[in-house]
């Protein structure tokens, strides 16, 4: 998978995850590594047939502003990033929507599977 995409869903991944994940302090982009991880590792366990029109469709919604704003989706502020995010989850466009929700899906199982991993003690590994 080329940077560009790569760099797409980590920008989707980070925005999404901001907006599920008040536990962590952490505003970097780099806060939601982990959770990009999974959704990459999710996207490379699909056969070719379910993931090919993923990644293009991904690789439409990152280049969908440069026209009107000059701007490639991952290089935007993470609040723009966030507003794009919902225009297209709002779309009358079913694609994109089910984009977004694909994305949203995955970011949010991730989100809080880490939060629940975090809350056991150390006891309850022995």
């Amino acid at each position: 998978m080329g940077s560009y995409l790569s760099n797409t869903i980590a920008a989707l991944c980070d925005a999404i995850a901001a907006a599920h994940d008040t536990a962590t302090g952490d505003h970097s982009m780099t806060a939601h590594d982990d959770v990009t991880h999974f959704v990459l590792e999710q996207l490379q366990k699909m056969p070719p047939f379910l993931s090919r029109p993923i990644l293009v469709a991904t690789a439409v919604f990152g280049i969908s502003r440069l026209l009107l704003d000059g701007s490639l989706f991952y290089k935007r502020p993470r609040q723009q990033r966030q507003l794009q995010i919902s225009i297209w989850r709002r779309s009358s466009f079913g694609p994109s929507r089910d984009l977004i929700r694909f994305y949203t899906s995955l970011t949010v199982l991730a989100v809080y599977s880490r939060r629940g991993s975090e809350a056991k003690s150390p006891l309850d590994h022995g």
